[in-house]
């Protein structure tokens, strides 16, 4: 039962990052959103492998969350660039 309330707030905070993903002003926050959006996706990701017993899936959730670190520097050092 807690899984399903943990999952219910990860998503209703999951559709307002999309929300401000679309709507963002500037290009910083939709980077922000963009990685805010990646680590809720792996929030999700991990409850589901905790509540089934998948703990090989922590491994993957891992990779995933530093390659979207990576991603988020890469876009970020192109739009300083691209600013200067």
């Amino acid at each position: 039962m807690i899984y399903l309330i943990l999952d219910l707030l990860v998503i209703v905070s999951l559709v307002l990052m999309i929300v401000k993903l679309i709507l963002g002003p500037t290009a910083w926050d939709r980077v922000l959103a963009f990685a805010s959006m990646s680590s809720k996706i792996s929030i999700i990701s991990l409850i589901y492998a905790i509540n089934k017993g998948f703990f090989v899936m922590i491994d993957i959730i891992i990779i995933f969350l530093v390659l979207n670190l990576w991603g988020v520097v890469i876009i970020s050092r192109f739009l300083e660039r691209r600013r200067k």
